[in-house]
């Protein structure tokens, strides 16, 4: 056996382009560095979505392929006895993953997962009976697991400083003349179009738009999505046609967005916005919220779920109302008034600085994203001490004291 905890995180390929997928690519070269885990021979990553028909070695990572479940329930016990695993991390939605903890036994799994919906979803609760300790990455979520009875830890999601930042404004204004060919107002959205209902509320959202911009011919609107019903979404093309609005909503280019845009282009697109909508009706983290602030744009969203946390520089508005899921709970549908009237004062805002963004306005706001959120800082704060409590739960049980096997129906910490 290993001095070292063996980790095998089960996710999106952190290649992939996905909001899981970054937050692999950011997260597991840095837990490979900690004394506990020592090197990227004890990470390995289950890619169900990614990689298939063989197991690769990928920048130092052992990657095991997909089976036939959608989320890797079928295998996801045998890869970690091959790769004989301590920990086993998902990040996925905790639903998906019911029986995990019993398939991967004696590894310890940690479900590091979203909470989007009020309350609890009891599908949700069920699912992560088995797990040794749920990881939650929204204060909202970790205060809602924590009140239905569930203890878990808080590990938010993050972003790469040295990618998200304001960027020097005559190279932004290259790029909006060179890429965007607008000089005017813009606002932008960068959110999955995918699965119905529309959860991003992206309809919603391009409609509110629509009545904003009808009597403004400087205003622009960027979707980063993919506009057509290709993964089971919204026919936003169609949707912007018959708004009438069809010349001034812009999407990227299918194929390089099927490619994966780069981090340098996304931070473009955020430094070259006057605001983002934001407006979902649930999210479990949303990473573009924390992204467009670190660029200087401020974000309107929800007052729903984890979205108005990560809110420094924008506006948070109530729902329109509550929508009862099929997960027998509660998530929202935004204000496509309030949205409109908001869009509204951020126009004229810009008019009345003379065309200008606030810069004194998106310094700070940079800086207080980045404080809270850069990698660097969250693996110091939150996954460096977690990794020594499994390092001691694992390696030397004589001295853990820090957990015990959950009892049925919640995880239950040791005093």
């Amino acid at each position: 056996m290993t001095d070292n905890l063996r980790i095998l995180y089960s996710s999106n390929a952190f290649w992939a382009k996905s909001g899981y997928g970054v937050q692999g690519l950011s997260l597991l070269p840095r837990l490979a560095e900690l004394s506990e885990i020592g090197g990227r021979d004890n990470i390995a990553q289950f890619a169900w979505y990614g990689s298939q028909g063989g197991m690769h070695n990928v920048e130092g990572f052992q990657v095991y392929p997909a089976g036939t479940d959608a989320y890797g329930g079928d295998i996801i016990g045998s890869h970690t006895r091959h790769f004989e695993a301590d920990i086993v991390i998902t990040l996925i939605d905790a639903w998906v993953c019911k029986g995990t903890g019993e398939k991967v036994k004696p590894a310890l799994w940690l479900p590091w997962l979203p909470v989007d919906h009020y309350p609890v979803p009891p599908k949700v609760i069920d699912a992560i009976q088995d797990a040794f300790l749920p990881l939650s990455y929204s204060k909202w979520g970790h205060a809602l697991l924590k009140s239905q009875g569930v203890e878990n830890r808080y590990l938010p999601h993050g972003l790469e400083t040295s990618a998200y930042k304001i960027l020097e404004a005559d190279k932004v204004e290259g790029f909006k003349q060179n890429y965007l060919k607008h000089q005017g107002h813009i606002t932008i959205m960068v959110a999955a179009n995918k699965g119905y209902p529309d959860r991003k509320a992206l309809g919603a959202q391009i409609m509110a738009w629509a009545e904003f911009a009808k009597d403004k011919p400087d205003c622009i609107l960027y979707v980063h999505t993919e506009p057509t019903p290709l993964y089971g979404g919204l026919n936003l093309s169609a949707l912007t046609k018959l708004l009438g609005v069809g010349d001034r909503v812009f999407f990227p280019d299918r194929y390089e967005n099927f490619l994966g845009m780069s981090s340098e282009y996304l931070s473009y697109i955020y430094n070259s916005a006057n605001i983002m909508m934001a407006c979902s009706r649930s999210e479990g983290f949303g990473i573009p919220i924390i992204e467009s602030q670190a660029c200087g744009t401020p974000v309107i969203t929800s007052n729903f779920s984890s979205m108005p946390e990560l809110i420094q520089y924008g506006t948070i508005l109530e729902p329109s109302h509550l929508n009862f899921t099929q997960f027998d709970v509660f998530d929202s549908y935004p204000d496509q008034k309030a949205i409109t009237l908001t869009l509204e004062e951020n126009y004229q805002e810009w008019i009345d600085r003379g065309k200008t963004k606030d810069l004194e306005a998106s310094q700070k706001a940079m800086e207080k994203i980045h404080a809270e959120y850069d990698w660097d800082l969250l693996v110091q704060k939150h996954w460096q001490p977690l990794m020594t409590e499994l390092y001691n739960q694992v390696k030397k049980p004589s001295i853990a004291v820090d957990y015990v096997e959950p009892k049925k129906g919640k995880i239950v910490p040791c005093n």
